[in-house]
């Protein structure tokens, strides 16, 4: 009689480290990401410039939303992610809205006084100083 065969073991018995897929995954998606930004500017580029501000920043933001139905995977997602995010926050400067925030850096803007005035025990000089929780530039 045939000796029966036993069955052999599988030798693949390696595991995967756990935090180093996560950060691969991460840095291509960041890659992806910068890329579709440099793909936004490249798509401005190439339009006329008889074309109003607004319209040039709303193309890249919707190339970039219909880019992951023509390239399938995490590449188009990532390109169109970052297509969307370079195109948004240009419509949103076209529109004036980030010109008001960064205005308030602007040379001549007063601080105004925040839980605190201005004391008798100021000297004249530093009378019109707005202050703020109390203090004003000398510490008074």
């Amino acid at each position: 009689m045939a000796r029966r065969k036993k069955a052999s073991r599988k030798t693949s018995r390696r595991r995967r480290m756990s935090g180093i897929g996560a950060v691969g995954s991460m840095a291509s998606s960041v890659l992806y990401a910068v890329a579709g930004g440099v793909m936004a500017g490249a798509v401005t580029k190439y339009l006329p410039a008889s074309l109003n501000d607004k319209v040039k920043s709303a193309i890249p933001v919707a190339v970039g939303l219909f880019l992951p139905k023509f390239v399938k995977g995490s590449a188009g997602a990532g390109i169109g992610a970052g297509m969307v995010a370079v195109g948004g926050l240009k419509l949103v400067q076209s529109f004036g809205v980030l010109n008001g925030i960064a205005g308030i850096d602007a040379p001549g803007y007063q601080v105004p006084a925040i839980s605190g005035g201005y004391g008798m025990s100021v000297p004249e000089s530093a009378y019109m100083t707005p202050a703020i929780a109390g203090l004003d530039e000398l510490g008074c």
